[in-house]
């Protein structure tokens, strides 16, 4: 899949370093990250067999993705969504949850800035998604579903009849689709990059099996007491996740932070 990398001059962002702002080590610039993308994203394929994974994702500033009755929150300004929308342009693939689909019905499309629309990609270990899901009414990628096991075959022949692809993936111990299985099964269909945008479960599931390459975080100015990104912790002794080569980038009313995971033993 060959992407050019997005660029939208109507809507700028400034960028601040964060010497700027408090100490560390400064980052890429956003600009040339998404230059850069490409390249690094094809090379890293080459080398790991497996896709670039950027987490991006919007939270308020006390970190609530979503309300406590799991509500959607539109949290980004018209800024910051452009970004977004670059960000879904630069990947060759984007990932969600089936609890995310269940809840917000997205489309996952490019509509606010140049490129194309990235591969839709649904984590459906079994097969709940709606017939009537807007996803399934794409016509431009035909949406894929990662289940695990074998399905009720009038199930997955209706799902099948809607236009989407089944990527059966092994288990994991929770019963879910195995990360590493299935990046390396869309490895070898060609995606280089992956952009996982939710929900709290799936972005958890990612960092704890250390499959995230850079995190893009979007921070609107509101307090909403909701529910967290993580829904449990980010390591299993007791330690944090540290990020580095950290950028911030002011956005209208938000902040977006570009940083790239720590690991404990790096």
């Amino acid at each position: 899949m060959n992407k050019r990398p997005p660029n939208d001059t109507s809507l700028r962002c400034g960028l601040n370093t964060p010497a700027a702002i408090g100490g560390g080590t400064p980052g890429c610039h956003p600009e040339q990250w998404f230059a850069q993308w490409p390249l690094q994203a094809e090379d890293f394929l080459d080398r790991h067999h497996r896709p670039l994974v950027t987490v991006s994702y919007a939270q308020s500033v006390d970190g609530s993705i979503a309300t406590r009755n799991r509500e959607q929150l539109l949290l980004s300004g018209r800024q910051s969504m452009v970004m977004t929308h670059r960000i879904r342009a630069a990947c060759d693939a984007i990932v969600i949850g089936i609890n995310t689909l269940l809840v917000d019905d997205p489309q996952l499309t490019v509509r606010l800035a140049e490129g194309s629309s990235p591969q839709p990609i649904v984590l459906d270990s079994n097969l709940r998604i709606p017939l009537h899901a807007r996803l399934l009414d794409r016509t431009d990628h035909r949406c894929w579903l990662a289940c695990t096991g074998n399905k009720d075959p009038d199930r997955v022949g209706a799902i099948e009849g809607r236009g989407a692809e089944i990527i059966r993936c092994h288990r994991d111990r929770q019963d879910r689709v195995d990360l590493p299985n299935l990046l390396h099964l869309l490895a070898e269909r060609g995606i280089r990059s992956v952009m996982v945008e939710g929900g709290g479960q799936v972005i958890t599931s990612f960092i704890k099996a250390r499959l995230v390459d850079q995190m893009i975080i979007t921070i609107a100015p509101r307090l909403v007491g909701g529910l967290p990104v993580l829904d449990r912790p980010a390591a299993d002794n007791g330690s944090f996740l540290h990020l580095s080569s950290v950028t911030y980038q002011s956005c209208g009313p938000d902040i977006i932070l570009w940083a790239q995971p720590q690991w404990q033993d790096q």
